[in-house]
């Protein structure tokens, strides 16, 4: 299930670059709970890329945004990680995000990413959370929509566990209770 979206959304996002007459595609990962998602995602936009036979190139960079400690998201996210800023003036940037939850952190992001002056920037992002905390944010591609639960598996962590499962599950009560970090260790 995972794979055939994931196809599906390197499709819509070719697409997207090409109608946008895009040569390059700079695709920015945010790390840690992104990268599973990155690898296959450009799995399949080379995949659409050699089928269609267009010219769109890609590149890579990553950045970090600490946001959460056990299942709590901050008020204050923290970036950090881009190698040099001053390359994505310019440039068609898709942010590749593991999951919107309030949608705070994107904001956080592309409002750093704006300053930065790209010719253009999207989000893809494997799972937009349900939530009544959202501040309204989507993205432009997204895998699946889910419900307000915490989830863990595919590089989704809970304070960096489960990130080796293949899949996507919640975690529950126990998992979270013996994972837990305990207040101002994180």
């Amino acid at each position: 299930m995972l794979k055939d979206r994931i196809e599906k959304l390197a499709l819509d996002i070719v697409t997207s670059f090409e109608n946008d007459n895009a040569r390059s595609l700079t695709l920015l990962c945010v790390l840690k709970g992104g990268f599973k998602f990155l690898a296959d995602l450009v799995d399949g936009l080379e995949l659409t890329i050699r089928a269609r036979e267009t010219s769109i190139t890609m590149s890579m960079d990553f950045v970090r945004i600490k946001s959460y400690v056990n299942d709590k998201s901050h008020h204050e996210p923290v970036l950090t990680g881009l190698d040099d800023p001053k390359t994505l003036k310019g440039k068609d940037i898709l942010v590749v995000e593991d999951i919107i939850d309030t949608g705070n952190t994107m904001k956080v992001l592309l409002n750093y990413l704006e300053t930065l002056s790209p010719r253009s920037v999207r989000v893809a992002s494997l799972l937009v959370k349900r939530t009544p905390l959202s501040s309204g944010y989507t993205p432009d591609f997204a895998g699946f929509e889910i419900p307000d639960r915490f989830v863990v598996g595919y590089a989704f962590d809970y304070n960096d566990h489960f990130r080796d499962m293949h899949h996507i599950c919640v975690i529950n009560d126990a998992g979270r209770e013996k994972f837990t970090v305990p207040f101002g260790l994180s």
